[in-house]
């Protein structure tokens, strides 16, 4: 049964158990105990906006075109795509980096005037590449006043722009960014970096994601975890499809309540 007992009453001399439900896994843990919350970001915090992606994605065309250099849009994305990849394992560092390796592979001669059309380019879209679920703003306020909190994300180099463009960095403690340490979860080294930053133990953390790779990763480590079903990739390269994390929720608003 998904249900946990609150606290108990006596009255009359009867003794009455108060019960109430919550969306969770039959697992032998107490969430209460946790001290540290761990977020990550696509499709848990924000989600890809899809006609600003696209509109970002026939920009970079246009600037190319502008050069001389006419790529289809879907050869481009494919290559696009494969960049993002690369440099989510700390490939490239930077954004110069990222657009000298997106030229390479696009087989152009790296250009400085493209690169800063593109990089100029990028800058008007950083706001309208992602989006934030509805409730996120309140529910990480709320939770930055009893916890200590966290974003891992496995993500292409320049995410830390859009965090900032959507208001996300302050409220984290620290922001572990897999192009900047150069591994990406479930690699055990990411989730042990924001312990260190976070300065807490495996157990008193939980460790909040869509994706079930993620929550295997945490739990390896020793983390409680949350799945939150919003997002369209569960188990994109789980090991086990039908693991079970600690707790379920529909969005990240509702987590205060598991707490």
């Amino acid at each position: 049964m998904d249900a946990f007992i609150e606290k108990s009453r006596t009255t009359n001399g009867k003794l009455y158990l108060i019960v109430c439900s919550v969306s969770c896994e039959e697992r032998d843990t107490d969430i209460m105990d946790v001290k540290g919350i761990l977020f990550d970001f696509g499709n848990t915090l924000a989600y890809l906006d899809e006609d600003g992606d696209r509109r970002y994605r026939e920009g970079i065309a246009t600037v190319l075109k502008s050069h001389g250099y006419k790529k289809s849009l879907d050869d481009l994305s494919l290559i696009i795509d494969n960049a993002y990849g690369k440099s989510s394992k700390g490939e490239v560092k930077g954004i110069n980096e990222f657009w000298g390796l997106l030229l390479r592979d696009l087989g152009i001669t790296e250009n400085r005037e493209i690169i800063k059309d593109l990089t100029e380019l990028r800058e008007r879209h950083l706001g309208t590449i992602c989006s934030l679920y509805e409730g996120v703003i309140p529910a990480l306020k709320a939770l930055k006043r009893k916890y200590k909190l966290a974003l891992v994300s496995n993500c292409p180099v320049g995410l830390s722009d859009i965090l900032a463009c959507l208001g996300l960095p302050q409220f984290f403690e620290c922001v572990i960014l897999s192009y900047e340490v150069g591994v990406r979860k479930p690699d055990r080294r990411i989730y042990l970096e924001a312990l260190e930053r976070l300065r807490l133990k495996p157990d008193e953390c939980v460790f909040v994601s869509d994706e079930i790779c993620d929550l295997e990763g945490a739990t390896e480590i020793g983390f409680k975890t949350i799945l939150v079903l919003q997002g369209e990739r569960k188990t994109h390269n789980a090991r086990d499809p039908n693991f079970k994390p600690d707790y379920k929720c529909d969005r990240i608003s509702e987590i205060e309540q598991l707490l």
